[in-house]
């Protein structure tokens, strides 16, 4: 009702769908997954709360870049939302976090029988996280049929934009 004191009705729902989406992309492609990564991982880590980098990095994913993201969509911030927020989402999730779990991996691969067991544990995880269909362009697993049409959809893009000279 207070949207709709300024807006149609048809506006605020749309906007809704969007803010929406965002939420359940952010939660399915980074937040749960992560959260699960962040959690197999914690047996290889030091006690101390932000003693390991990895604390930091999955800190940053959800609170800093994940917030940036859902809070800019909430204020319809597209610019902020994208290159603040799920743009630095998409670039620490695998090359500061997954790089960081397998280092994790290798080096419990070497310790006790403990940090063996719980380096298998993360291994399958993050083996199980990057095979999901969100992720599997990342280890080069994208189903041909989407990367063809991904590379159509470039196609075209490149096509519209040299026809217009950079501009619409």
């Amino acid at each position: 009702d207070v949207c709709q004191a300024c807006h149609t009705e048809t506006y605020v729902n749309q906007f809704y769908m969007q803010y929406d989406s965002l939420i359940e992309l952010y939660n399915e492609k980074f937040a749960k997954p992560g959260k699960a990564l962040y959690t197999a991982a914690k047996p290889l880590l030091k006690t101390a709360k932000f003693s390991n980098k990895l604390d930091w990095i999955w800190f940053e994913l959800w609170h800093h870049e994940g917030r940036r993201a859902r809070m800019a969509a909430s204020m319809m911030g597209p610019d902020i939302t994208h290159w603040e927020g799920t743009y630095d989402l998409g670039k620490n999730f695998y090359t500061e976090m997954v790089p960081e779990l397998q280092e994790l991996i290798e080096h419990g691969k070497h310790g006790s029988a403990e940090d063996k067991k719980a380096a298998a544990n993360l291994e399958k995880v993050l083996d199980e996280v990057l095979n999901h269909d969100s992720h599997k362009w990342f280890i080069g697993k994208e189903d041909a049929k989407k990367a063809a049409e991904r590379k159509q959809r470039q196609a075209e893009f490149k096509e519209r934009y040299k026809k217009t000279g950079g501009s619409r």
